[in-house]
């Protein structure tokens, strides 16, 4: 089911689809643990003697306030005569989730209503021990298991509720569906609950009633909660995480005209969409979307570190250098002793699930890491120096993270090459000796020979410098194929010590003038670029740029090169600017702002027929890069 809306403040986080049902709910860290695991808390709604589950058959738009994580939605059942205005947000510090309903009775006589919450909790990822009951003193459910507590009430009107044993047959969703909660007191295993709101509405009158949701590790965290909510008011709460949002986004560096309004308000989404799934902690979450369930029983709710370095760039730009502070001292933490990060990480901190072997097909061992996501880090840190001028956490950073990371690139070089040894590429999919991949070592050791001069290691400062000088010879050397006249995607080498060629056209190499191993306007970048437009454009239907030729992943038809991606799109949209055909630029920005769903969020590929998202939505990664290409055309404009 398609997600609308992302609900975070870095340390409780939601998604809502498109049937306003929240499909995924984490804690304590954005990303883990998913206590749904795609298990719904739906709403269904009685009038009178009609009830609807909110499905495709209401009328429903969502969209966000501006410049702030509280949304808006507006659901509408004509035959049922209800119509229901929802804000809803996550309080900016306290582990509160609320809903004010604003209530329409559309019909003309009085009616009876029941606004229904229905819960499908499987808390710390499993249907095992889990608990519910009704809390007489503090008038709500509790659902609880080892270190995770959930409140759930309300405020306004009557209420009622039941726990149940959950199955296809029975639960407290058919007790909704029957119009009558047997008030269950408490169960234990599988189970459900539910929660409804109840009262009167004058004919075409309106009531507004408030639903939330207290988190916490212990009942005594819940109870000191609770009372700060009575104490403050839900209305109160809400207004204050407005405000926060709102000056979270104005007080940093903002977006000013020519850059069309729709772009703007798409940047300032994408900055907030970025900081919901940045973890308090430093980890920056992938997508929290669990419908990729379905694609090899995982999901995307790691921390690549490649991935955390593309979206602190921007966030860097911004201003946000408190922020991604986290996220470099979490590289810190848990680099290995060789000076590698791992392919990914949990939220809090453990190695993530991986499909990269230890050794190789002869069981010799071999290294099951991308080297990018070690070396994009120092790119990464070496650019927030430049945004913050901390020299001291730089320092702290130089000696923990920096010398180790820099000393393993510097070693884990072919000697006959003198490329980076092989590693997976940036898609996780192949092992060998990549373009791109040798492209981000060179940055990362220039910006280790920069980063060792600003805390005066000069003798360092000279090693990484050679070393990638002489390291950006080879990659021309090698990896340019003047037979075909492009880049390479790259090398793999064989027994014999002879090496094959990747010609496979390839969207990864719109970034090697990023890296500064060749100039945009270099002969060499062009023809690759003009290779790579001609071969991987979407040129029926929705248009958009793939990732490679005969792209698998979530492969829709074999007449195209594969799906359009948002990042890459605004690759080849960043190498126009930098060509100063803005034009083209521009063209290629606004085919990403036509993509964005009612509310904003950006997908990470699309459908290249009908256009509908596929994979994860949102992917944070496609809303940092529109965020770093609007920067890069923001100080174009000016410039011009």
């Amino acid at each position: 089911m398609k997600k609308e809306l992302v609900l975070s403040n870095g340390k409780f986080f939601v998604n809502i689809d498109s049937h306003i049902t929240i499909r995924d709910y984490y804690f304590p860290y954005v990303g883990m643990y998913n206590h749904l695991n795609s298990n719904p808390i739906s709403i269904g709604v009685w009038a009178d003697k009609k009830f609807s589950w909110i499905d495709d058959s209401w009328n429903i738009k969502f969209s966000y306030r501006e410049k702030s994580l509280v949304a808006d939605i507006k659901a509408i059942k004509e035959d049922l005569g209800i119509s229901l205005d929802i804000t809803a947000t996550i309080h900016k510090y306290l582990d509160v989730l609320i809903y004010r309903i604003d209530i329409k009775n559309l019909n003309d006589r009085e009616i009876n209503y029941k606004i229904c919450f229905y819960h499908s909790f499987n808390l710390n990822e499993s249907d095992i021990g889990n608990t519910a009951y009704y809390d007489p003193k503090m008038r709500g459910l509790i659902h609880y298991k080892g270190q995770t507590y959930i409140f759930i009430s309300s405020e306004n009107d009557g209420f009622t509720y039941t726990t149940s044993k959950r199955n296809h047959t029975s639960g407290s969703w058919r007790e909704i569906e029957e119009g009558n909660l047997k008030k269950t007191k408490i169960m234990q295993g599988e189970i459900d609950s539910a929660w409804c709101i109840e009262g009167k509405l004058e004919d075409l009158g309106t009531k507004t009633v408030y639903y939330y949701h207290i988190v916490g590790k212990n009942y005594e965290e819940i109870q000191k909660l609770k009372d700060k909510v009575e104490q403050e008011g839900l209305e109160h709460l809400i207004e204050e995480t407005e405000d926060f949002w709102n000056f979270w986004v104005n007080t940093k560096k903002i977006i000013t005209s020519p850059i069309p309004v729709e772009m703007r308000n798409l940047y300032y989404r994408s900055l907030l969409i970025t900081r919901a799934h940045f973890d308090n902690n430093g980890a920056v979450v992938a997508a929290n979307d669990t419908s990729i369930y379905k694609f090899n029983k995982d999901h995307y709710s790691y921390l690549w570190t490649r991935d955390g370095a593309f979206i602190s760039i921007p966030l860097d730009n911004a201003g946000y250098t408190n922020l991604t502070k986290n996220f470099f001292k979490f590289c810190k933490k848990h680099i290995t002793d060789e000076g590698f990060l791992l392919h990914k990480y949990s939220p809090d901190g453990t190695a993530g699930s991986s499909w990269h072997p230890w050794c190789d097909e002869e069981e010799n061992y071999q290294l099951p890491i991308q080297e990018d996501e070690t070396s994009l880090v120092i790119v990464a840190l070496y650019n927030h120096y430049l945004n913050s001028k901390d020299i001291e956490f730089i320092d702290y950073m130089y000696n923990g993270f920096v010398r180790k990371a820099s000393e393993f690139m510097c070693r884990y070089i072919d000697p006959k090459t003198n490329l980076p040894q092989p590693s997976y590429d940036l898609w996780e999919e192949r092992r060998g000796i990549f373009t791109y991949t040798s492209a981000t070592v060179y940055a990362g050791l220039i910006s280790a020979s920069n980063l060792a001069k600003v805390v005066g290691n000069r003798s360092e400062s000279v090693k990484y410098r050679e070393t990638a000088e002489k390291l950006k010879e080879s990659i021309l050397n090698y990896l340019y194929d003047e037979e075909s006249g492009r880049f390479l995607r790259g090398i793999y080498l064989n027994k014999d010590g002879s090496f094959t060629k990747d010609k496979t056209v390839e969207s990864s190499l719109l970034l090697l003038y990023e890296f500064g191993v060749v100039s945009p306007d270099d002969y060499r970048m062009e023809n690759t670029v003009k290779q790579i437009e001609e071969k991987l454009w979407i040129r029926e239907g929705i248009g958009g740029l793939a990732r490679y030729e005969n792209d698998y992943y979530h492969k829709v038809s074999d007449k195209f090169p594969g799906n359009p991606w948002i990042i890459t799109t605004l690759w080849l949209a960043n190498w126009y600017m930098e060509q100063d055909r803005l034009d083209k630029a521009m063209d290629l920005i606004n085919w990403v702002v036509k993509r964005k769903s009612q509310a904003g969020l950006l997908a990470e590929q699309y459908d290249p027929i009908s256009g509908e998202p596929l994979s994860v939505c949102p992917l944070t990664w496609s809303h940092a890069s529109f965020v770093y290409s609007i920067q890069k055309l923001n100080k174009k404009l000016h410039r011009d």
